[in-house]
């Protein structure tokens, strides 16, 4: 958050993220979030195997969401290189 941000009255949880994605898409989809925020549906998506496009007008909040997008590239493949 940047020093003139009021806190979110409601974050969205991972779970409810990962709960979502689950029901509603398959392994390769695309989840498309147009307010990503800091990417927490991007990181989830990808996570589950799932492709993201995310829209953020907000600079400080983009630049967070592409350093967790990244970890969650890293992650994912750190996943599939033991198989």
């Amino acid at each position: 958050r940047e020093h003139d941000d009021e806190r979110h009255i409601c974050p969205l949880q991972l779970e409810v993220i990962r709960r979502g994605i689950e029901l509603w898409t398959n392994p390769g989809d695309v989840v498309l979030s147009p307010f990503a925020g800091i990417g927490s549906e991007g990181h989830v998506s990808l996570q589950m195997g799932r492709r993201f496009i995310g829209v953020e007008l907000k600079n400080s909040y983009y630049q967070q969401a592409a350093r967790n997008l990244h970890a969650a590239l890293r992650t994912t493949a750190d996943l599939f290189a033991e198989v």
